[in-house]
């Protein structure tokens, strides 16, 4: 990558892995609320494409790939995978029927749904009363607003320069993984690495996402994509 990126902006004084707060605490209580997500998926339909706690692990692999990829280092990386991991347990929240509904869903239904980011927070104010610690706030802001857009128009109307680095990378990734599942009201819409990137960059854009970091996500998916394909085409030619 040629882009700068500031390590200041990053979450950068602390390392998950060796800080005693976020072994003890903050771990055993994304593992459970991880397994509690997985429980309500399957709880769902069994023909369901969208599932949850896969989704979550999807995003903070691609959250964490990325970091490396913009030269922010292991312990950036790392403290980010683990912070986006837990961004969807609100959504065990809210009533199952809400959904997996075959049409698209109408922005009522669609505003609804993302209380699932205050439920969110909620479930972890509740089981953290008493601890001050950076992951902490870092994991609020991410569930908090990663359904926020650039322009003030989404989830909870704040705009991208009041949004921290770490949610305008993680909306981007989020937002990337949700439109690479199909589902029914999807039809024939081009949900391939590349297609879903051309979309965002082509009818999304700057309104919608931090253009910088865009690019550097979809660079690394695209390294990655390649790869993928080579692989696959080295294979055929055996």
């Amino acid at each position: 990558m040629c882009a700068s990126y500031k390590n200041s902006v990053w979450p950068d004084s602390f390392d998950f892995e060796t800080d005693p707060i976020c072994q003890e605490r903050f771990k055993p209580f994304i593992e459970d609320e991880l397994s509690q997500l997985k429980s309500f998926d399957g709880q769902r339909p069994e023909n369901i494409t969208y599932i949850f706690h896969e989704h979550a692990k999807r995003v903070s692999n691609d959250v964490y790939k990325t970091c490396l990829h913009m030269g922010l280092g292991e312990t950036v990386a790392h403290n980010m995978k683990l912070a986006s991991l837990p961004h969807d347990i609100g959504k065990r929240l809210l009533p199952l029927e809400l959904w997996d509904m075959e049409e698209k869903p109408t922005n009522k239904l669609k505003k609804f749904r993302r209380t699932h980011t205050l439920l969110g927070v909620q479930i972890v104010l509740e089981y953290f009363p008493d601890v001050d610690h950076p992951f902490k706030d870092l994991m609020i802001e991410i569930m908090a607003y990663h359904h926020e857009q650039m322009n003030g128009e989404g989830t909870h109307r704040i705009a991208g320069d009041k949004l921290s680095a770490p949610v305008r990378l993680m909306s981007i990734i989020e937002a990337y993984d949700g439109w690479r599942i199909w589902r029914p009201h999807y039809g024939e819409r081009d949900i391939s690495v590349p297609g879903v990137l051309n979309r965002m960059r082509e009818e999304k854009g700057a309104d919608i996402f931090d253009m910088e970091y865009f690019e550097a996500f979809a660079e690394m998916k695209m390294i990655e994509y390649n790869k993928e394909l080579e692989m696959v085409l080295n294979d055929a030619t055996l």
